[in-house]
């Protein structure tokens, strides 16, 4: 359980298939029957090839048949699938790389800015057609979905940009398709080229799990995160989120955040190391660590640079101390527990007091947060997990629910 970077809102750390199609923002119905018959368009993707990079330690069949397009970059490989459509799927693995949200946003910028050459007509209109987020086994992947128009009058055409990404330990995997329809078949062809980066990973987690994130019914996003016993016996935490907001009917706004964080068994944290990127632009970075019976912190907000040594010097909860003392809280006859964290977005130069409360007026909620005039309401189980949750803000209702776990969050 963590704070949501993006939108300054707590997070609450069963399985979902993926779907090939994203929630529309837009009411197809209301489209020409043309529009809607070449939208339902389908095709099968019978062909596959050989996928080989060895410095990501790839090697394996792609539906599509990958063709290696260009490799100038050490750090990205670019193919094209041909699906048996007008138009291939486009498909990038990237060593560096902004997120799955921030990097898809800009791939998708770039595809729009290839289909104006193309067909020598200027972008004269834009859409937000459709937002998503699913699973392939155990990676969590963004959708957006782009209605274009190129050009004016009777000359002015229209396209659909489909958009995939999904971060795997090692590097990003983004994949688009410049043509209407074929929804499956294109996302047939992302999910064996996700898959192709997953197959040779062997990280045993203590604990992991993804949660998918809306806002007032929209999917914008997902958090993930990854537990795991270091040599030291600590715990190893690997966070990260990726949001996809509609701004209006055009912008949207992107946010990837990750933190690194080590904690003692107990829950008590060691250090973090963090990061946000929000529209294309680094918009903090921190670490917190103990030195010499108190906690320092250093890093940038904004630009500008933070160093400050927290008043507090005590005991911190960490994201994984959120399961363990949650699990302590409801085997307890306690009400409630009181501790305190530290979060960077709230204030990175203070530790501040949280309350964990049991209620039981809620079907789907057994615990509530409550820090400061922030609220969280959610559903726990005896170990400690959380399966989802919601919390009220300015209007906005953020609602989470656990689509993918593995292990336990207790130490063995």
């Amino acid at each position: 359980m963590k704070l949501l970077k993006s939108a300054a809102l707590f997070l609450l750390p069963t399985t979902i298939s993926a779907n090939a199609n994203a929630e529309y923002l837009i009411n197809l119905a209301d489209f020409p029957d043309w529009f809607q018959q070449s939208m339902a368009r389908e095709t099968s993707v019978e062909t596959s090839g050989k996928m080989v990079i060895e410095r990501l330690n790839v090697d394996a069949q792609v539906k599509g048949k990958p063709v290696l397009q260009d490799s100038g970059s050490t750090d990205v490989w670019y193919y094209t699938m041909d699906i048996g459509s007008d138009s291939p799927v486009e498909c990038y693995a990237f060593l560096e790389f902004d997120g799955a949200a921030n990097s898809l946003h800009a791939i998708v910028e770039h595809s729009l800015g290839g289909a104006e050459q193309i067909n020598g007509k200027p972008l004269s209109g834009r859409f937000t057609l459709g937002l998503d987020m699913g699973m392939i086994g155990d990676t969590p992947f963004l959708q957006l979905d782009t209605l274009y128009n190129l050009g004016e009058g009777s000359e002015k055409v229209v396209g659909v940009l489909k958009g995939l990404s999904a971060q795997t330990n090692q590097s990003l995997q983004i994949c688009v398709h410049n043509e209407m329809g074929y929804q499956q078949a294109f996302h047939d062809v992302f999910a064996s080229f996700v898959r192709a980066f997953t197959a040779n990973d062997k990280q045993p987690e203590l604990y992991e799990a993804t949660y998918r994130m809306t806002i007032n019914g929209i999917p914008v996003g997902y958090s993930q995160e990854k537990h795991t016993i270091d040599q030291d016996g600590d715990i190893a935490t690997v966070l990260r989120d990726a949001m996809i907001t509609p701004v209006d009917q055009v912008a949207v706004s992107r946010s990837d955040s990750q933190t690194l964080e080590w904690s003692r068994p107990d829950g008590s944290l060691i250090n973090a190391q963090e990061y946000t990127i929000e529209n294309g632009q680094l918009a903090s970075q921190f670490a917190i660590s103990s030195a010499e019976d108190a906690w320092q912190v250093t890093g940038q907000m904004q630009g500008k640079e933070v160093s400050a040594t927290l008043e507090y010097n005590s005991w911190l909860l960490s994201s994984f101390g959120n399961y363990t003392e949650t699990a302590l809280l409801l085997a307890s006859d306690a009400p409630s527990a009181d501790y305190h964290i530290w979060l960077s977005d709230a204030d990175p130069t203070s530790a501040l007091p949280v309350t964990f409360t049991k209620i039981d007026e809620l079907p789907d909620a057994n615990l509530q947060f409550d820090l400061g005039p922030l609220t969280l309401k959610y559903l726990a189980t005896e170990n400690g997990s959380f399966e989802k949750g919601s919390i009220a803000q300015g209007g906005a209702e953020l609602k989470l629910e656990k689509v993918y776990s593995k292990g336990q969050p207790v130490m063995p």
